[in-house]
């Protein structure tokens, strides 16, 4: 396993885009959106006629949709995890997306075969992450475990449609998301009490990543709500969602400008031997210090990110 500890707040996905593995028509064009990360979508996306076919089409899928700089997820199957993870653990490959996560030992046996295929192929042992999706009941009250179940686990999500089957509310039309307020905060705290990222909107009535009609205000709201609330990405699976996504889930400029001149004035106060000082008619101290340092990393990691992201985008040329 590669050393060194996953750091939750340099990892920048706050969009990760899904993309049918089979649709070559969509594939062409994920990398133009803009995402922070493209998920080749194996599971639901694909009809199970079709789940072989676009498996023999990841390993030329994968620099075509990480030109753009997105780094590189597919979305397997439980049921053909075996088959998924031999097409996929590929060069290129960021990380790989595990649905129904409902126990340590079905994380750790995926590990284990991700291992053995990266040590077969002469890849970077432990190079390869997990984001992994809850989608039960059964997943949810042992969330906090499989969160530590390996150190490829870098991000989770609740998976909101099924878990709605699974607890037999009734999620459309009205999108009422009382139900999910449990699931989600419980999934929040275990990812920070892991060291990872919780991922998805939190639970919002009437918006979700899915409902492409909603207006950009609306989404935008949405997207900056969870970021408030801790969530530091979500999904999309049109590509109207990316750009918002990004916008929301990024520090606002007007918060990393006053967080700049409260770290200055605290500083400055340190010298003086002074632990407080007020900055616009507020007091800061030792406590608002830590927050806006881990804001400021925040931003500067997300900054690198888009700088990196354009930089790919221009090495592509005129006509891509």
């Amino acid at each position: 396993m590669e050393s060194g500890k996953f750091d939750l707040k340099k990892m920048v996905r706050r969009s990760k885009l899904y993309v049918p593995a089979n649709r070559e028509k969509f594939i062409a064009k994920a990398w133009t959106r803009g995402a922070d990360c493209v998920i080749l979508d194996l599971e639901d996306a694909v009809a199970p006629a079709d789940k072989s076919s676009a498996r023999k089409m990841i390993r030329e899928e994968i620099p075509i949709v990480g030109k753009g700089g997105a780094e590189v997820q597919v979305r397997i199957n439980r049921e053909f995890e075996e088959e998924d993870l031999d097409s996929v653990v590929l060069p290129g490959l960021t990380s790989i997306m595990i649905p129904k996560c409902e126990s340590v030992e079905e994380i750790r046996r995926i590990d284990r075969m991700v291992t053995q295929l990266e040590e077969e192929r002469g890849l970077p042992v432990g190079k390869i992450q997990f984001d992994l999706i809850f989608e039960t009941a059964r997943g949810i009250v042992r969330v906090e475990e499989v969160a530590e179940a390996s150190p490829r686990i870098v991000s989770m999500t609740t998976g909101q449609a099924d878990l709605s089957v699974d607890l037999g509310f009734t999620r459309y039309p009205e999108l009422n998301f009382d139900q999910y307020f449990y699931a989600e905060n419980r999934l929040l705290y275990a990812a920070r009490a892991a060291g990872v990222q919780a991922h998805g909107l939190g639970a919002q009535k009437n918006v979700d990543f899915v409902n492409i009609s909603a207006g950009r205000e609306a989404m935008l709201n949405a997207c900056r709500y969870a970021y408030n609330m801790g969530f530091m990405g979500t999904s999309a699976i049109h590509p109207g969602w990316v750009e918002v996504a990004n916008e929301g889930f990024s520090p606002p400029r007007e918060e990393v400008a006053l967080a700049r001149r409260v770290k200055e004035a605290l500083s400055q106060a340190y010298e003086r031997g002074e632990g407080s000082v007020s900055v616009d008619g507020r007091m800061y101290d030792v406590a608002n210090m830590k927050h806006v340092t881990s804001l400021l990393a925040r931003a500067e990691a997300v900054e690198k990110r888009d700088a990196e992201k354009a930089a790919a985008v221009a090495a592509t040329g005129p006509t891509g």
